[in-house]
């Protein structure tokens, strides 16, 4: 009989897409393996249903009465999450985190001993979130996107591998029919979730270029739907040229084919800037949980690979002579891909494979 395993994931993109991408793997495999997730998180799945457990989950922010329907849909997943591992019985469990896996990983646990699971997390940031912060200790690897063994005690080191992150087959990437190769194109990407704030950035930073200046620019931005029309009225204002989608569905293409990134710092971001070797302005968002996100941004700005600014300070100037002296130096594009080339770039599937299959 096949092995059986089960993804847990939920929440934004940067947890579902990555376990969608190792799922993708497996079946490619011939091996069984389902996902559970959480209605949020299921918009990022394009996958049979019959592969898909959908459980009901909640953080507990907010007022009195937030919390006590969060505490509902927990106990409602935890009983859902309870059936689903009673009834599918996995061999290996990997979660990718967010606060949707944590009735299922408690259902895990419930489970592990008599059905002989093995647990394991995968870390996206270059923080532990703190869903899998609570189950470091009971799992039996970690998986990690990026190298933060430093920060784990001996005993989390000894079952620690930074394997990077699950990616999607690759396929050859077609040019795009968004990029003008005559401009220097500028893709504002705001992530799974778009964001309003790097729309509000980008239209303050287009106000700083004079008429002769902005002409030479090319911006296809990430604009969440409900500003599109607002945002395209104003940017018409301005003699540029300006592409806005709430989605693109060659946003690989797009990556490949631009001269910067304005972005948010998701891991999944940082991963997208490092595959495709573009500089980036970054703007982490400054509620991320244990502020993971200027963590994760470090990574690029402490190798000069990006410029990381803080959203309070909105230091318009310093993106503008960023921009501009990017588009004015060749050589410094250049030297910024050379150095893109000296990060190492793992198989992910391979390496989360091989170590789940060795045991």
């Amino acid at each position: 009989m096949r092995k059986k395993t089960l993804l847990i994931t939920g929440g934004t993109g940067g947890h579902v897409i990555p376990a969608v991408n190792f799922c993708n793997y497996l079946t490619n495999k011939d091996e069984d393996c389902k996902i559970v997730t959480d209605i949020r998180g299921s918009k990022y799945i394009f996958l049979s249903k019959k592969n898909i457990f959908i459980i009901k989950s909640s953080s507990l922010t907010g007022n009195i009465f937030v919390k006590i329907n969060g505490v509902l849909h927990l106990l409602s997943g935890f009983i859902r999450s309870i059936l689903i591992i009673f009834k599918y019985r996995p061999n290996k469990v990997i979660s990718f985190g967010s606060y949707a896996s944590l009735t299922p990983m408690l259902a895990c646990l419930v489970f592990k001993r008599f059905f002989g699971i093995k647990l394991y997390i995968h870390e996206q940031n270059t923080i532990l979130g703190r869903t899998n912060k609570l189950f470091v200790n009971f799992v039996d690897k970690i998986f990690l996107n990026f190298d933060i063994r430093n920060k784990f005690n001996e005993k989390l080191i000894l079952k620690s591998h930074v394997v990077g992150s699950p990616e999607k087959d690759i396929k050859p990437i077609k040019e795009s029919n968004n990029i003008d190769k005559d401009l220097f194109t500028i893709f504002v990407y705001g992530g799974s979730q778009g964001s309003e704030f790097l729309i509000n950035f980008t239209i303050n930073l287009v106000k700083l270029f004079n008429n002769t200046e902005i002409k030479k620019y090319n911006f296809i931005i990430q604009c969440p739907s409900k500003i599109i029309k607002n945002t395209e009225k104003i940017l018409k204002t301005y003699d540029c040229k300006f592409l806005l989608q709430e989605y693109y569905r060659d946003i690989e293409s797009i990556l490949k084919n631009s001269s910067l990134v304005i972005s948010r710092a998701g891991a999944g971001t940082i991963n997208d800037l490092i595959k495709y070797k573009k500089p980036s302005i970054l703007i982490p968002l400054p509620g991320s949980k244990d502020n993971h996100q200027n963590e994760n941004a470090k990574i690029l700005s402490n190798k000069n690979l990006a410029l990381n600014l803080n959203q309070i300070d909105n230091d318009f100037n310093k993106a503008r002579k960023y921009i501009k002296d990017l588009k004015n130096d060749n050589k410094k594009i250049i030297e910024i891909k050379e150095n893109f080339k000296k990060i190492e770039i793992k198989n992910a599937n391979e390496l989360i494979y091989k170590l789940v299959t060795d045991e």
